[in-house]
């Protein structure tokens, strides 16, 4: 069997892009799925730590890789979720990447990572969107000094430098690739042809310029409407990211949904108060987050050989 591509995340860095884009058969690559419940990539995430079978993983994902393989294309194994989460901090990365050594030994690896502030508000809005109710610097500072229980956000989650050292050790410096989210916006077509120098398999110049490369898919909603929005998920159903509502009102449900869905907050009428509440958002997490990853920006630069500060990075000198 021919190597397997392995695409593990970040979130909020084109990871749907890649998987509707160009990881399809057109392109000589083709993606695995992550659906339904019972596919074997969940596996990899789901399984208890003392019951999880690589090998049985492993015989799960046969017959999809030999389809792929018989179709001539590239089989891809592509899943955010395999960088962790940053909900919980990404307390089982490590885990993670241990399984997929066991069931992809040979595999060749795609990390996407994105300057963090950026990456913290678009990972802030999606929480709020999926029922979190925590102010902003609650959810980044939440009391974990008071337990150790129950994985919570950790800023050090975006220290990227820790997992593509990780990988590195796992399946070897030369089929790891960390690419930037941010040359992905500025030049998509060398973003791809890089994938596709490390997959091994090269993708043809009339089907590179066909791709798709404004799509975007998951699109946040407006700073405005995120603030009305977390204010209503205190009054929607318990859930883990809201564990403590102080009602469960369907009424409340409803108007959020409603909200998300028509984004009638976002108007030619609201416009200067929309640009206004994203630029405090983006204020906010600029100010919290300062230079706290310049050390570990300025790391991972030399990991992988790319001038992040060029990409609008904060990197120690």
């Amino acid at each position: 069997m021919s190597s397997v591509l392995v695409h593990i995340g970040y979130h909020k860095a084109a990871s749907t892009w890649l998987q509707r884009e160009l990881f399809v058969d057109r392109t000589g690559y083709r993606w695995l799925g992550k659906r339904p419940r019972s596919h074997p990539v969940r596996r990899l995430v789901r399984e208890r730590p003392l019951e999880f079978d690589g090998a049985d993983v492993r015989r799960a994902f046969d017959r999809l890789i030999v389809d792929a393989e018989q179709a001539g294309v590239v089989p891809v194994v592509s899943f955010e979720r395999l960088s962790g989460h940053p909900f919980s901090g990404g307390f089982d990365v490590d885990l993670i990447g241990d399984r997929l050594a066991q069931v992809f030994p040979d595999a060749r690896v795609l990390i996407v990572v994105r300057e963090q502030r950026a990456m913290i508000v678009s990972t802030y809005k999606q929480y709020v969107q999926v029922g979190g109710a925590a102010p902003l610097r609650q959810f980044l500072e939440p009391p974990v000094g008071r337990s150790l229980r129950v994985p919570l956000f950790d800023w050090r989650y975006f220290e990227y430098d820790h997992l593509v050292r990780h990988y590195h050790r796992l399946f070897g410096e030369e089929h790891v690739l960390t690419l930037p989210y941010e040359l992905f916006a500025r030049d998509g077509r060398a973003f791809v042809k890089r994938i596709a120098d490390l997959g091994g398999r090269s993708i043809p110049g009339d089907v590179i310029e066909t791709l798709r490369y404004r799509r975007r898919s998951n699109r946040a909603r407006s700073a405005l409407t995120i603030a009305a929005v977390r204010r209503l998920n205190r009054f929607t159903e318990h859930t883990e990211l809201n564990p403590a509502p102080v009602g469960e009102w369907r009424s409340a449900a409803r108007l959020s949904d409603w909200l998300q869905r028509t984004e009638a907050l976002d108007t030619g009428l609201t416009k200067s108060l929309e640009t206004r509440s994203q630029e405090n958002l983006r204020r906010a997490v600029d100010e919290w987050a300062s230079d706290r990853y310049a050390d570990s920006n300025r790391r991972l630069a030399d990991l992988i050989g790319v001038d992040l500060a060029a990409n609008g990075w904060v990197v120690a000198p």
